[in-house]
């Protein structure tokens, strides 16, 4: 697990690796369009080769960071959206990195970098085809002005930081720049010397001994920016990555999943609104983001749409295509169009299948909000296949999405499951606080007469609750009120191992010690999990506590649960039912009533 030592150790051995990062023999003083295009992708394979290491620079010590793979899944869109296209100006090439970073942005460290670049190619003008060094200059400004005015509340010690401070060295030593060369050398050093003081800025950071993940990412990006100046072909960016040192891990991509195992078309495109393709054609229609959406909504399904400044992008499922082009034609032109056969896409990967069975399969498990019942469905999000048969086999809850196996769930998993239950009374229960954001995007998408409730339990043992208190046949807002009482009611804790060494002001834990949490504190560690468990135990007010249910997890046995079960019998009285969970993070998760 990296620390502060190890990523300055790491990030300071690529910048004076002159192999890789320092191209000296080839002397830089503009830059043109076919350098600044390399530029953009050997950055982005360079972040790529790191994403694992980024994902465990996490304050936390338990391995749930996901900053990098955030950060990797935004460039490598944007990546995919230049690199086979030839550019005449380099505002033509800036415009569609910047807008493929917006559109492929992934959680905060993703948008973030959107408007990093975004800035970068701000002053870019059409016909320009090179950038001069003041030019590069003012282009980190830019990058740093337009971060700075997205974030409502800029928080120091973070990838913005990284940026502001680069780019105000960059301004004061612009006289002195000989070379692009220069520039991009003083960035790197700039860039690692405040990732190293990220920690004096944000406690949280100090206090684990990590630097800031997303200002790692960045730093990964410009030496991978820098690297592109020794290549002569795209095809040599992938020989000129730094080989990533994280612990190797299994890696979810996280982003938006097509459910192709529909029928009709998968529908694509990103159109300019008010633009023309005939001089003399008729206006525009006036163009009303929230009124183009409902007239999308009743055209198919599946429908996720996003509008920036003039570029809208739009992902519908519909059996008619052509209505749903000519359509949006009304109000602009298509710069993209991707139209997919999802019938026939899945015929040829299931021989012997029928449209029938297409038909009758989709029928059954999709709808277009019509003709809804009424009854009461639950969705949840669950932390293994394990948990998947317990709620389906004890709480007959068959909606439920494997975190396990998905990683954070999309926008796209919550809707897929939300049609299935053919339902307009819908629970979202999340067993995790990172979930709330996708499903309450999902929420604000549906249409007024469908009724979904999120719940955020935070944790399986309270989610487990909560489906034990669901009553199908009661009212549905008097269940909803239950849901809270088991929220408020719940006491949870857990025991995992930490990957890294840590102090903080009230303990110091060493790696691969067990650690007890209550809520998002660690309150115990051992070499040995049944003593992590006394001391975590001493950390609760037991006294009106007689049940608990323990899950323990796919590293554990039942034998383990029952040395925890003895410890809570023996010191508390508490009678314990235990429950293989199969979790993967958590050794651990102890509902206590």
């Amino acid at each position: 697990m990296p620390n502060i030592n190890d990523t300055n150790a790491e990030l300071k051995e690529s910048v004076d690796s002159k192999e890789i990062h320092t191209p000296t023999n080839n002397i830089i003083t503009t830059i043109n369009i076919n350098l600044l295009k390399k530029m953009f992708l050997s950055g982005t394979k360079e972040l790529a080769s790191h994403y694992q290491f980024i994902d465990e620079l996490n304050v936390f010590p338990v391995p749930d960071g996901d900053t990098g793979t955030n950060m990797k899944i935004t460039f490598e869109g944007a990546s995919q959206t230049i690199e086979k296209e030839e550019y005449h100006d380099l505002f033509s090439l800036g415009k569609q990195f910047s807008r493929g970073l917006l559109m492929n942005a992934r959680g905060n460290s993703g948008v973030i970098s959107s408007q990093i670049f975004k800035g970068f190619v701000f002053d870019f003008k059409e016909g320009q085809t090179e950038i001069t060094i003041d030019q590069f200059v003012d282009a980190f400004l830019n990058a740093k002005r337009v971060a700075y005015n997205a974030v409502s509340t800029p928080v120091e010690g973070t990838i913005l930081t990284i940026v502001r401070v680069i780019s105000e060295q960059l301004d004061l030593n612009r006289a002195n720049f000989k070379s692009i060369n220069a520039v991009f050398e003083m960035a790197l050093a700039v860039g690692e010397e405040t990732l190293a003081r990220t920690p004096d800025m944000l406690p949280e950071l100090k206090e684990v001994g990590v630097v800031d993940s997303g200002g790692y990412g960045i730093c990964k990006f410009l030496l991978g920016m820098y690297a592109a100046f020794d290549i002569k072909d795209e095809k040599e960016i992938a020989k000129k990555n730094v080989a990533d040192k994280s612990i190797a891990r299994k890696s979810f991509i996280p982003g938006y999943n097509d459910n192709n195992e529909g029928f009709g078309y998968c529908n694509e495109f990103i159109m300019t609104i008010g633009s023309k393709v005939e001089y003399n054609q008729p206006n525009k229609t006036p163009f009303n983001f929230n009124e183009f959406k409902a007239t999308l909504e009743k055209m198919g399904d599946s429908l996720v749409t996003v509008v920036d400044e003039n570029l809208v992008k739009v992902h519908i499922h519909s059996t008619k295509p052509y209505e749903i082009l000519q359509y949006a034609a009304n109000f602009g032109e298509f710069d993209k169009i991707k139209i997919e056969n999802m019938t026939q896409q899945f015929l040829s990967r299931n021989p012997g299948t029928t449209l029938e069975l297409i038909h009758n399969k989709n029928k059954s498990t999709t709808n277009n909000f019509e003709n809804l019942t009424t009854d009461q469905f639950i969705i949840a999000t669950v932390p293994s296949a394990k948990f998947v048969d317990i709620y389906k086999q004890k709480f007959n809850i068959e909606n439920t999405i494997n975190t396990d196996a998905l990683g954070n769930p999309s926008i796209q998993n919550f809707m897929d499951e939300i049609k299935k239950t053919c339902s307009s009374q819908i629970f979202i229960i999340v067993d995790d606080n990172n979930y709330v954001l996708a499903a309450n995007e999902t929420i604000k998408l549906l249409p007024k007469h469908v009724n979904v409730k999120l719940i955020n339990a935070k944790d399986i043992a309270t989610s487990y609750n909560i489906c034990l208190a669901f009553i199908p046949s009661n009212d549905y807002n008097d269940n909803f009120k239950v849901f809270n009482k088991v929220i408020n009611k719940a006491k949870v804790v857990r025991i995992s191992r930490s990957v890294k060494d840590v102090s903080y002001s009230h303990i110091k834990i060493l790696k691969n010690e067990y650690i007890g949490v209550i809520d998002r504190k660690i309150v115990s560690s051992s070499k040995n999990i049944v003593e992590a468990a006394k001391k975590l135990f001493e950390n609760i007010n037991t006294k009106k506590l007689s049940k608990a249910t323990i899950f323990y997890g796919k590293t554990m046995v039942a034998s383990d649960a029952q040395e925890i079960a003895k410890v809570l019998k023996e010191s508390y009285l508490i009678e314990s039912e235990i429950i293989n969970g199969g979790q993967s993070v958590y050794y651990f998760v102890i509902g206590l009533d």
